[in-house]
């Protein structure tokens, strides 16, 4: 083989856009809830996501399903909590079921 030389592995050309377009790519990764209050969390991750990043939060909390939405507004060192990165995240929008166990989880953890 010679050094310019590479195989082709497309199943059909490709196409280069006139314009962009804009998409979104969902990045699937495990976090870890290093603390929380009604307004938001900070998440341990391995992953640095970009202030601004809006992500889906799935988990459970006082035994039952907490998904809020969030928004990234900051991020810390957290490698003192077995963290690399530390994503403080600001809850955007949760269903009621979500709010619910939030509440109960933080009534309980004040008591």
């Amino acid at each position: 083989m010679s050094a310019g030389f590479t195989t082709e592995r497309r199943k059909g050309p490709r196409v280069t856009l006139e314009q962009e377009v804009e998409c979104r790519l969902e990045l699937r990764t495990r976090v870890r809830l290093l603390d929380i209050s009604v307004s938001g969390a900070l998440l341990g991750a391995d992953v640095n996501l970009p202030v601004g990043s809006r992500a889906n939060l799935r988990s459970a909390i006082a035994s039952t399903a907490f998904s809020p939405d969030v928004q990234i507004r900051r991020i810390t060192d957290a490698s003192s909590r077995n963290a690399a990165v530390g994503l403080g995240a600001q809850f955007t929008t949760m269903d009621d079921r979500s709010r619910r166990s939030l509440e109960e989880f933080l009534r309980k953890a004040n008591t």
